[in-house]
């Protein structure tokens, strides 16, 4: 795409409002089979009222409007989908941030730790610099060029506790990176004052002499592992107590990303997902929009915070790190001056104080507690969530299109299958759709459960359905899916829609004569399909081994999954008291995968 980083900004076409009718029909259609004929007539008459000439819903709408036609607000969405994040209470860890496993180039047994971290910041400040000069070509999905207003967030970006609604919080400065090793933080400049940017041998001196201190830290980031409110609390006692600590706490802020040294060596895939996700309650601070993990063994990761970043700007970002992080950084030369560097700071007694500086906190009594409460709280947290990875190797995308379906929809249909075979029934499932084509676009949710995916459920099911019938309900069904998946991309989900609904009732629902929240809200089959049992995502496998997050139900999964050329992996999270369903569900998608193109293949024979 010729023009830099930000040339299409302004041809970016803005997210229409959808019409209320048209959303309030598509909520009849996408909570129908999910509902009873009972509870279905009910939302009827609830969507009726909701749509009386002059009622709830038509104040809701013209408010929703007029206010996304402010100057000010460039997406109607965007404000939303941000406080949907900054509103919410619960604890950073499982909950909201999302981890990838990057892919790596660089042999573990061959470099260490420190040189592979060395080799990451490198290429990661390659990748700032691409942005800062607006060299950053612009992304595109189907020719069409996205909004790049995102990468405007991904470093020096930190979320920062609030009581009530959280702040999000951008700085401009490059100059240092955190550096996180046994519960110490430091300071490690990384662009000198004459704007250059350290040699890669230099930063892993200084990486190495980190490591080579084994007294153990505060454990300060911790803390950023509590609840919202309670961090809040200690938050703002800790900046009360002292001008050192608020010091300190800029220096966290403005930051352009944490280096995570783990001590850990995970080797499973189950392990590195669990150790990218969480980790074991140190050196990790939740609240900055990009944690970097390296771990003892050299294997790499991300954990990132969800507030002003999305999937798809994580994915170029990780795309240029596999493309780089070996380019010229750590040939033999290279390799060789760093050891030589090493050796005379040595010899010349240099090593007694790194440069970089560490960051320490002034605690009184209760803070020390809050950090034992802290780690208390982590270890409970961490305990209650279960993960499953299903390396799936049968097949990939490439055969699933020999069966003239969509790879996606074809998973998608499948993960229906897997939950229909353990439950009876089908709950409510979301995908989430990107919708960056727009000025300041985010995400919206493709809810994918239809009556045509339960159709080919049943007939899937039935031992006396033909193949035939059950091929062409396979083939509606995931016709139906990228229909709906094209209306999110364009604009036209309902998931947004009636969230920003609801957010304007909030914030001005009293000036429009709404003293209560409209009925439509509480309903049973708005609550019906916005308790997602079952919360999907996928993207491109460029550069990434695995990704995943937590259920955002207590009663639900968490499936990130990637389609290979020739496999297909899931990172699968539920809460430990669903460890047996978690279990189960892992069986019953691998066997509807095989199960469906069994049959997919039987109709060629046919």
């Amino acid at each position: 795409m010729i023009g830099n980083t930000f040339s299409h900004q302004e041809k970016l076409q803005q997210m229409p409002v959808p019409e209320l009718n048209q959303t309030c029909h598509k909520l009849i259609e996408w909570a129908e089979p999910l509902l009873t004929q009972d509870e279905l007539n009910k939302t009827l008459e609830v969507i009726e009222r909701f749509l009386q000439e002059g009622g709830e819903g038509e104040k809701l709408q013209n408010n929703l409007v007029e206010w996304s036609q402010t100057p000010s607000v460039s997406n109607w969405f965007a404000p939303v989908w941000r406080d949907f994040y900054l509103d919410c209470q619960r604890s950073l860890v499982i909950n909201s941030n999302v981890f990838y496993y990057l892919k790596s180039k660089l042999d573990v047994h061959t470099h260490s730790q420190a040189r592979i971290a060395a080799a990451l910041i490198s290429s990661v400040y390659d990748f700032i610099a691409l942005i800062d000069e607006k060299k950053l070509t612009v992304d595109v999905q189907k020719a069409r060029p996205l909004c790049m207003n995102q990468y405007r967030h991904l470093f020096s970006s930190t979320r920062i506790p609030r009581q009530g609604t959280d702040e999000f919080k951008v700085s401009s400065n490059r100059q240092h990176i955190l550096v996180m090793f046994n519960q110490r933080i430091y300071k490690l400049n990384i662009i000198d004052n004459s704007g250059s940017v350290s040699s890669l041998s230099a930063i892993e001196f200084e990486l190495n002499r980190i490591l080579s201190l084994s007294s153990k830290g505060q454990n300060f980031g911790v803390l950023s592992a509590m609840p919202r409110e309670q961090w809040a609390v200690s938050h703002a006692e800790l900046l009360e107590i002292s001008t050192h600590n608020q010091q300190a706490m800029r220096t966290v802020e403005e930051a352009s990303f944490v280096l995570c040294l783990d001590e850990q060596s995970p080797e499973s895939l189950t392990q590195v997902s669990k150790q990218l996700l969480h980790g074991v309650g140190q050196d990790r601070f939740f609240d900055k929009s990009l944690q970097f993990i390296v771990f003892k063994n050299g294997k790499t990761g991300i954990n990132f915070e969800h507030t002003g970043v999305d999937g798809s700007v994580m994915l170029r970002l990780i795309g240029h790190i596999y493309d780089t992080i070996d380019r010229g950084h750590l040939d033999k030369s290279v390799v060789e001056s760093a050891d030589a560097i090493e050796a005379e700071l040595i010899k010349t007694d240099q090593l007694a104080s790194p440069s970089a500086e560490e960051i320490e906190f002034n605690f009184n009594d209760r803070l020390e507690q809050a950090i034992g409460t802290a780690e208390d709280f982590f270890i409970q947290h961490t305990e209650d969530t279960q993960t499953k990875v299903l390396n799936f190797t049968a097949f990939g995308k490439e055969k699933i299109k020999q069966f003239g379906v969509s790879p996606d929809a074809y998973v998608q249909i499948a993960l229906q299958l897997a939950e229909y075979k353990l439950y009876g029934k089908c709950y409510s499932a979301y995908e989430a759709v990107m919708t960056r084509t727009f000025l300041d676009g985010r995400l919206d949710a493709l809810h994918t459960i239809s009556l045509e995916s339960m159709a080919f459920i049943r007939n899937m099911l039935d031992a006396d359905c033909c193949v035939q019938v059950k091929v062409d309900s396979l083939i509606k069904a995931a016709t139906k899916h990228i229909e709906r998946a094209n209306e999110c991309r364009l604009g036209h989900g309902i998931y947004a829609h009636f969230m920003a609904l609801q957010y304007r009732y909030k914030k001005a629902g009293s000036h429009i004569g709404l003293e209560t929240l409209p009925e439509l809200f509480t309903d049973k089959g708005y609550q019906t399909l916005n308790h997602s049992v079952v919360c999907t995502s996928t993207t491109s496998d460029y550069g990434v081994e695995l990704a995943g997050y937590g259920p955002i139900v207590d009663d639900g999964y968490g499936i990130r999954y990637f389609k290979g050329r020739d496999s297909i992996i899931f990172n699968m999270t539920s809460r430990s008291a669903m460890q047996g369903k978690l279990e189960q569900m892992h069986h019953y998608i691998e066997q509807s995968l095989l199960e469906m193109a069994e049959l997919m293949q039987r109709r060629t024979t046919l």
